[in-house]
Order: structure tokens, then C-alpha cells, then sequence
């Protein structure tokens, strides 16, 4: 009888966790061993396969501290209806290669599943970002006012990183989507299986070539937790702009995503903003006790890697997953503060790198010139206590330069400012117009493959589950 506190502490905990989390992918592996064993002509094997279609049917049975886990719950079951099919389901099988299989199983439905969030996220940016092609803001570097530029602009910036990770989720599923069935122990072993036969019914891309590798890797799952890291820092770093916008009333979210004060009524607190950014913090701080579940581990040993790890990574699925559905729902219809954002280029001084670029072609000094002589008319100004805006000819001329009040106007319009910006990947109306359609291009793409993928691994659950074979 095992001791009562390793029951309590690591047993039945284990149990509980495999029960809500892994059984669909327990039985997937299993059916896919006894079908591949069935058809290298091992007896009674395809009994075992059409056992366990039937058993993933029927409730499966509450944690009982004589037996030791879930697999071995189900060997007894099995042998209590075919002792011969219960036998060669145990033909070179170990539950090493099973348990990084199932895990494996596991994070590819999750890692599914957040990047169909992660293409809904892209989604909502570039539908958002189509709307704001011509919306002014003043874009802010080191906390202060920097260049003006557009809201599109901004949201497709954040969308670029997002297609790029999507880009990392797909190589980390090529990295997971490989298959340790018949690794056994870790030595592999002397029945003539096909390894090969395995990795297709489970829909992986191939075996784990090394069979000491197949059971003792956990650099995949540090991979996926490294992936969640990037992109929730990303989405946690577009939040706080966000929350910033949101306190100067440059943009409102929906009644239904704020909240207001107890004691003050007109307050409108983004908390859905709030709790978004939690989320991806949750999901960053949880990654970290990933990544420490295999340092320093011996790399033969798998429980640190293995159980121990399962319940880390479901809570930083969980946490991205929440705070991606929040941002998606805060950034489906706020309302934007178009003519305030406006004022704030017009009334500020984050046009002035155009007047400098405007005084270096009508004079033809070169840009540090330029710039000397801007920076000398706003130290003017602020001595007057005059605005940037209230620039005339007669300042310029006083620093002994010469420009036409056309020029001097329309280099000071923060509108005119981003419709120069024509360079490629800038804030121009006219480039962004293009760079959106590129986007929507490039999210179909991804969205095409990740539909691909999705159908594939459902064919096989089907498939597993009682279709063909």
C-alpha cells in the first residue's frame, strides 16, 4: 500500500489531473499502439483496439489508492474483459513512451487552440486598423511625445509580430508534432513494431528517430513556453498603450468591458484591459516554472519534465487563452477620440522633425544644420511662451532662414507630416493600404494552414475513435 502522504501529494493529484486532462489523449495512444501491433500480426492486439473504443465511452473510474494511475486503472480494466487483448496491448510498451506521447498529444491540441486565438487577435487588429487608416495619433518614444503617425499604423505594427508568431507556433508544433511510441522504455525494442504506422494514426509527422530521445526531451516543451513568453510580453507591452490611451480618454471600450466607481460616478475603468494584462503576466510568471521543472534535471529522468510539468503548462494555456479572448473582445468596436488625438498633434511638437527635413530642402543644409536651427526656434518660442503652431515666417527669418508660408504650414500639419511618410512600411495612407491587403494576404495563409492542420488532427481522433484505421 503506498504511504498516505505520497497518495495525497502526488498520486491522487496525478490522477485527478490525467482524468479531467488527459484521457481523450490516453486512449488516442493506446488505440493507435494496439492497431499498429494488430497489423505487425501481434494476437488478440486489434481485440485490445476494439476494447478501448469501447471503454473511452463509458465513464471512466474514480481514483481508487490500491492502483497507481490512470494507465494502469484501464490494464485492469481491459484484463477484467480480455486478459489475452490486456497482454498485448502491454507488447513493447512502456508508460514512458505512452506519457510523452499523451503530453505531446496534448500541447498540440493546446498549441492548436491558441494559435486560432492568436489569428482571431490578427483578425480584429486588421478590421480595427482598416477603420483608422486616416486617424491621427502622436506615437510616444521614452514616455514622451514623439512623430505623429496613424492608429492603422500602430495596429498593424502589432499585427506584423503577431504573423511572426504565429510563424514561431507553427515551428514549435513541427518540434512537438513527432511521435515516441515505441521509444518503451527508452531503449526501444525487440519485437519488429512499426514505429512509422504509430506516428500516422496519431497524425504526427514521423517517429523521434532516437529512442532515448523520444522519453527524455522536454526541449519542446521549454519551446512552447519560451513561444507564450514572447508573445504574451508583446500583447502585455500593446495592453499598457492601451490603459495609457484609455486614462486620456483617446479611447473608450464598450459598457460591457468597463466598470464603474462606488463612489464616483462618472468613472469608466477598462478593467477588461486590466485583467488582460494579468493574464499574460500570470502566463509569463508561469512559463518560468516550466522552464525550472528541467533545469538541472538529469536527462534520463522524465518526472520533472513530465507529470510535474502538465499542471504548469494547462495553467499558462489557460491564462493566454483568457487574456487573449479579452483583448480580442476590448479591441472588437472601442471608441476612438479621433478629434482629441488630433489636437494633440496639432497643438504639440511632434511635427518638427518635418520642418527641420523642410528647412534642409529649401535651403540645402545638410539635417544636423537642420535640426540646430529647430531646436534654436523652439527654444525661442518656449521663451515667448508661444507654440510650435503659432510658427511664422518672420521666426524663421530671424534665424536667417527662408521658407514659404505654404511650406511652413504644411510642414507643421500632422496630417501632411504622415501622407509624406511614403517609404516603405510607413504611416501613409496610401502605404497603408497596401500593407493591410499584404496582411490580410499573409493571415489567410495562416489561416489556411492552420485549418489544414486542424482537419488532420481531427481525422485521426475520429478515426481512433471508432472510424477506419
Amino acid at each position: 500500500m503506498w504511504n498516505d502522504t505520497y497518495l495525497k501529494t502526488v498520486l491522487q493529484p496525478d490522477y485527478e489531473y490525467a482524468c479531467e486532462h488527459l484521457l481523450p489523449h490516453l486512449f488516442d495512444a493506446l488505440t493507435a499502439h494496439a492497431l499498429m501491433l494488430g497489423g505487425c500480426g501481434v494476437a488478440h492486439a486489434d481485440e485490445a483496439a476494439s476494447l478501448l473504443r469501447d471503454l473511452r465511452r463509458t465513464p471512466f473510474p474514480a481514483y481508487d489508492p490500491r492502483v497507481e494511475d490512470v494507465f494502469f486503472t484501464l490494464d485492469r480494466l481491459l484484463a477484467s474483459r480480455n486478459e489475452e487483448a490486456a497482454g498485448a496491448l502491454r507488447t513493447a510498451l512502456s508508460r514512458n513512451d505512452l506519457d510523452m506521447t499523451i503530453y505531446r498529444l496534448s500541447a498540440r491540441l493546446r498549441l492548436m487552440r491558441a494559435m486560432e486565438r492568436v489569428l482571431r487577435l490578427r483578425k480584429t487588429l486588421l478590421n480595427f486598423a482598416q477603420r483608422e487608416t486616416d486617424t491621427v495619433i502622436v506615437a510616444y518614444t521614452h514616455h514622451q511625445p514623439a512623430q505623429p503617425t496613424t492608429l492603422a499604423h500602430y495596429l498593424t505594427a502589432v499585427e506584423n509580430v503577431l504573423s511572426r508568431d504565429t510563424r514561431r507556433m507553427l515551428s514549435a508544433l513541427a518540434h512537438l508534432n513527432l511521435s515516441p511510441m515505441g521509444a518503451v522504455a527508452l531503449g526501444g525494442t525487440s519485437f519488429p513494431i512499426d514505429r512509422s504506422r504509430t506516428a500516422e494514426l496519431l497524425a504526427f509527422d514521423r517517429p523521434i528517430e532516437n529512442t532515448y530521445d523520444a522519453v527524455s526531451a522536454s526541449d519542446w516543451q521549454v519551446e512552447l513556453a519560451s513561444v507564450i513568453t514572447v508573445t504574451s510580453t508583446t500583447l502585455s507591452r500593446v495592453v499598457h498603450d492601451l490603459l495609457f490611451w484609455a486614462s486620456r480618454g483617446l479611447l473608450s471600450l464598450e459598457d460591457g468591458l468597463v466598470q464603474g466607481s462606488s463612489v464616483m460616478p462618472q468613472k469608466r475603468n477598462p478593467v477588461a484591459l486590466e485583467h488582460a494584462r494579468t493574464k499574460f503576466s500570470k502566463a509569463i510568471g508561469v512559463t518560468q516554472s516550466v522552464i525550472l521543472s528541467s533545469h538541472n534535471v538529469p536527462f534520463g529522468d522524465i518526472n520533472d519534465p513530465g507529470p510535474d510539468m502538465q499542471p504548469p503548462l494547462t495553467s499558462m494555456w489557460d491564462d493566454f487563452r483568457e487574456g487573449l479572448e479579452l483583448l480580442i473582445a476590448s479591441l472588437n468596436n472601442p471608441t476612438i477620440n479621433r478629434e482629441k488625438w488630433l489636437r494633440e498633434a496639432q497643438q504639440g511638437e511632434s511635427v518638427v522633425t518635418e520642418l527641420a527635413d523642410a528647412i534642409a530642402r529649401h535651403t540645402g543644409c545638410g539635417f544636423r544644420d537642420a535640426h540646430a536651427h529647430v531646436k534654436a526656434l523652439l527654444t525661442s518660442l518656449h521663451e515667448q511662451g508661444r507654440t510650435l503652431s503659432a510658427t511664422t515666417t518672420a521666426d524663421l527669418h530671424a534665424l536667417g532662414l527662408a521658407l514659404p508660408e505654404e511650406d511652413v504650414r504644411s510642414a507643421l500639419n500632422p496630417a501632411e507630416f504622415i501622407a509624406r511618410r511614403t517609404t516603405y512600411g510607413g504611416p501613409a495612407p496610401a502605404v497603408m493600404t497596401g500593407e493591410i491587403a499584404s496582411a490580410w494576404e499573409r493571415l489567410a495563409a495562416d489561416q489556411q494552414q492552420h485549418t489544414e492542420l486542424t482537419a488532420r488532427f481531427m481525422r485521426s481522433r475520429e478515426a481512433l475513435e471508432g472510424g477506419a484505421s
